[in-house]
């Protein structure tokens, strides 16, 4: 029998510059793989076109990041009135299909407020925990997407849940390792997605809990205060 899950709730520090760091170092990574595959495949149509593709996706991405310190130099996370479950439906449809052939999506998307975010960096903190989810089942699984209305210190919050059927951690490594930068037991990467995520979850006043066991799968859990009353605001470092 699996061991049962624990509910592991790991604090949050707000560190505005080790998300755009790590959103820097990631686009400096996609264009230096690029670079090192264009000499044996330049002449291929496809390699073409995916080239095409990167560099546009990837000066859009850094035009964003440039124009938020443009326009304000301490502004970096805005809010603006977004749905939470629409982010995650983006998100779903972007991912790469050899990503999620092996894979059953579990999709339990259910009516849930308009919250105060950011929805570029909402949507980057839900893909670490999405590729997390998907990288844990390296031969295949189930990862199930959940969101809901929680009652929680007699306030509402938005609950989402992102599940695998992976291999599970155990709660030393969650308590330890799991959210420090730059710890990654991948070959490649930076090792900063998980830390980054905390962190921008931390700048919506949210906190991510981990339920997890060894041979049980994992779940993450963000819970995000609903500011029924609020008004447009910049949040500032």
């Amino acid at each position: 029998m699996a061991p049962s899950k624990k509910v592991t709730r790991v604090s949050l520090q707000k560190t505005v510059d080790s998300v755009v760091i790590h959103d820097m170092k990631n686009l400096a990574f996609r264009l230096s793989a690029l670079l090192q595959n264009m000499e044996n495949n330049y002449d291929n149509p496809v390699f073409k076109q995916s080239v095409s593709e990167i560099l546009t996706d990837t000066i859009q991405k850094m035009e964003t990041i440039v124009k938020r310190f443009r326009d304000q130099q301490q502004q970096i996370v805005v809010k603006l009135r977004c749905d939470v479950n629409h982010i995650l439906k983006e998100l779903i449809e972007e991912l790469p299909q050899k990503r999620i052939r092996n894979m059953q999506l579990n999709l339990q998307l259910n009516e849930v407020p308009l919250i105060w975010g950011d929805p570029f960096y909402l949507h980057n903190a839900f893909h670490s925990l999405i590729e997390n989810g998907l990288d844990a089942m390296p031969e295949g699984g189930s990862l199930g997407i959940k969101t809901a209305v929680v009652r929680r210190h007699r306030k509402n919050r938005i609950s989402v849940e992102i599940s695998d059927t992976g291999v599970g951690m155990t709660q030393a490594f969650v308590e330890n390792q799991l959210f420090n930068p730059f710890n990654t037991t991948k070959a490649q990467g930076l090792g900063l997605g998980l830390f980054t995520s905390q962190q921008i979850f931390s700048l919506h006043r949210g906190r991510i809990e981990v339920l997890t066991a060894p041979g049980s799968g994992t779940t993450f859990r963000v819970l995000i205060p609903v500011e029924e009353d609020g008004k447009n605001e910049v949040s500032h470092h």
